[in-house]
């Protein structure tokens, strides 16, 4: 049986905590209705659906979430055959399922609660938050057109559920980082001189499928295998030409699903001994590891995402490299990239994300490089969780380069 979908039951059990902190972050963002709107999830699902639904639906829903004055409910309006396992879930107030059509029951419930504002699931920025489609936000014109002046984006709110990970997912992040970690353990005793990207990439499959794990991102890149000099990073496959070789590093970029949640680290071989390790490659390797731990040393609740990116990019520039080409971290979570607050700089390509807040229990990537003169890039990541008054990693870091001596 895989481990990579999570039960059921597991699932239920993180909507439910999600469910707990609902009310309290839309008093925070000052949104008194969200509205999901949502239809055949299993071929359009809105990225916020299993986190706070839990499952599929088929027909036209509404699950609304609203201050009726003190009062906080939740509703869900569905259509009769979706009805029954939502109310098996237990985690609606009131579930209203209608046959013929959704308008009805959703005028009724909306003209009963009358809300100041109504927070949709769209965003120019924000993937995660930009569930709700564009056919599905004409028809919802169309039944509300009365309070289309309402609706406002509900990005604030997804971002911060979404964001703030619970007890249960972060002890799945947890498991998935220890799983990738072992098969890294697993790999240097497997991983050989002369061997190309190919065949390397192989090994790490082979032992996923033993420990009935999938990759967190699409598997023609999973893990990422860069070998030798002549590699530039990216989400790229491996090349057959490609190979391993004395006085050569190896990198790759790898993640597991563990239940439905993600893991994303990437680790770096030397082939040689330690006393081998050319100085060119240990500036480059301090110097990555330094940045990250500025990063840590940096990151707590409350400070922006790109103020912690400013910190490690700023150390590179200070140690003689050129700055890296991407954000400093993601949000990791039921995807390697899980939305929301980037660690980033000001760049047109990220919008206004890297300017959100850090909170705690965010999990968030710190992963950078530095391109050397002969040896190639020299890359790593961790995976750290926001704690109360600073960050904590999920696994022990990566301290120096992983030794293969096979000749």
């Amino acid at each position: 049986m895989s481990q990579a979908k999570i039960p059921h039951d597991l699932l239920i059990k993180i909507v439910k905590e999600k469910h707990e902190l609902i009310p309290k972050i839309m008093k925070e963002k000052g949104i008194d209705c969200w509205l999901i709107f949502a239809r055949e999830t299993s071929v359009n699902p809105d990225p916020i659906m299993n986190q706070v639904i839990g499952g599929d639906v088929v027909w036209k829903s509404s699950f609304v979430f609203a201050f009726e004055g003190e009062k906080f409910t939740k509703s869900a309006i569905v259509g009769d055959f979706d009805a029954l396992a939502e109310e098996r879930k237990g985690i609606w107030d009131v579930v209203i399922p209608y046959k013929e059509g959704i308008s009805a029951p959703m005028k009724e419930l909306f003209q009963r609660i009358k809300p100041s504002k109504i927070a949709l699931n769209y965003s120019e920025d924000d993937v995660v938050s930009d569930g709700l489609s564009h056919g599905m936000f004409l028809k919802l014109i169309s039944i509300l057109s009365d309070k289309k002046d309402l609706f406002i984006s509900a990005a604030p709110l997804i971002q911060a559920i979404r964001g703030r990970k619970t007890k249960t997912e972060l002890e799945l992040v947890t498991k998935a980082c220890e799983l990738t970690e072992e098969i890294n353990h697993k790999m240097t005793k497997l991983i050989k001189t002369g061997m190309n990207e190919t065949e390397i990439q192989n090994l790490f499959h082979d032992e996923m499928d033993k420990r009935n794990v999938v990759e967190a991102w699409q598997r023609v890149s999973c893990p990422a295998i860069d070998a030798g000099p002549d590699k530039e990073y990216g989400h790229v496959g491996p090349l057959p030409n490609s190979k391993t070789k004395k006085g050569h590093i190896l990198h790759n970029d790898f993640g597991v699903k563990f239940s439905g949640y993600c893991s994303d680290l990437q680790r770096i071989w030397f082939f040689g001994s330690e006393d081998e390790i050319p100085e060119e490659l240990t500036h480059a390797f301090k110097t990555v590891h330094g940045a990250i731990t500025k990063a840590a040393e940096c990151i707590k609740p409350g400070v922006t995402g790109f103020s912690v990116d400013k910190v490690a990019r700023d150390y590179v520039k200070s140690q003689g490299y050129e700055e890296y080409a991407h954000a400093l971290g993601h949000q990791l979570g039921t995807n390697a990239h899980d939305g929301g607050l980037l660690l980033g700089p000001l760049w047109e390509r990220y919008g206004d994300i890297p300017k959100g807040i850090v909170e705690e229990g965010n999990i968030f990537t710190l992963e950078l490089y530095v391109k050397t003169k002969n040896y190639g890039m020299v890359s790593l990541e961790e995976d750290i969780v926001v704690t109360k008054d600073g960050c904590r990693f999920l696994v022990p870091r990566c301290d120096k380069f992983i030794t293969i001596e096979d000749t």
